[in-house]
């Protein structure tokens, strides 16, 4: 494409604007403005950038139609981002137009509405990137229960010390909520890149976890049950929240491996010849429910469809290997 077609794209109107042209321009009133503000953590629905300068956008492109639903907090670059967006050469998976400044609205005033409750649910999850002996980054990403990524702010060695990232996302988190959980995921991250765009991509909490840590009722009416088979070398595990299970897994004796599998992953675990084969398999069954930490636990064996309850976790002598 020439420079002269280039730059005649980007002198192209919105295509609503004609419909309009002859209506008389009605500002937002200064409540209003304020209002709005305040439902937009007084940021642009799109970057959510702090301590920019932010317009009020006529979403149908109609600048009498001056009401709160009809009107998108929007920086100045992504204000001008939709009105020019042949004048952007970087690469965007959606253009920014009428139907996603309404997506971008509407998902950040609900999520900025969640955030200033006291038991929000959603969640600031912190990754931090590098190798063990050099950090590089560190992301913080705020998430949705069900997985969907908000926003995200990210620090690295050229803006700043280490020491000072943490400080940073703190401030960061109490800005939208002092209920907001955070979680920081034990173990350091390659960065990975998206094959359509090249940004990085984001690690995020998973959506039945999230529950375990934004819903009240969990410390009172969470349930793990555990199911021992008295014959064979196999146990399952099942998370319920009141009447719906967030999480499943089973755990049986593979060969040389205890073999583990549940809703994420599925794992193979080496025996340790230097313990017994039902401790290592009762560490693993402690271990989650250490993570998960339900309000009760029931733990029974026999037949399958009436088990007898029993009162500790007692695997069966099957577990261990057979003496040659």
């Amino acid at each position: 494409m020439s420079y002269n077609a280039k730059r005649s794209h980007s002198l192209v109107p919105n295509k609503l604007t004609p419909i309009f042209r002859n209506k008389m321009r009605k500002e937002p009133s200064p409540q209003q403005q304020q209002r709005l503000l305040r439902k937009n953590a007084g940021v642009c629905c799109v970057c959510k950038q702090r301590g920019l300068g932010v317009n009020f956008h006529h979403i149908d492109g109609d600048n009498s139609h001056t009401v709160d639903e009809n009107l998108a907090v929007l920086c100045v670059k992504d204000h001008d981002a939709h009105h020019r967006p042949y004048a952007y050469s970087e690469f965007n998976h959606l253009e920014l137009g009428a139907k996603r400044i309404q997506e971008y609205k509407e998902s950040w005033e609900a999520f900025v509405a969640e955030a200033a409750k006291p038991h929000p649910k959603i969640l600031a999850v912190i990754n931090i990137y590098g190798i063990e002996s050099t950090v590089h980054s560190m992301r913080v990403t705020f998430q949705w229960q069900n997985e969907k990524v908000e926003f995200e702010r990210v620090y690295h060695l050229l803006a700043g010390p280490p020491e000072k990232w943490i400080d940073s996302a703190i401030s960061e988190i109490l800005w939208l909520g002092k209920g907001i959980k955070i979680v920081t995921v034990d173990k350091l991250f390659e960065v990975q890149y998206c094959p359509a765009c090249s940004s990085s991509l984001s690690n995020t909490i998973d959506e039945s976890y999230v529950k375990r840590l934004t819903d009240e009722s969990w410390k009172t009416n969470s349930v793990c049950s555990i199911y021992v088979n008295p014959d064979q070398p196999s146990l399952a595990i099942l998370i319920a929240l009141k009447d719906e299970i967030v999480y499943e897994g089973h755990l049986h004796q593979c060969g040389n491996c205890l073999h583990y599998a549940c809703n994420k992953y599925d794992e193979r675990i080496p025996i340790a010849k230097k313990q017994g084969i039902r401790t290592q398999a009762t560490r693993i069954v402690e271990k989650i429910i250490d993570e998960w930490q339900p309000s009760e636990t029931l733990i029974g064996t026999g037949d399958h469809n009436k088990p007898c309850l029993v009162s500790d976790l007692e695997l069966p002598y099957c577990w261990e290997r057979p003496k040659k």
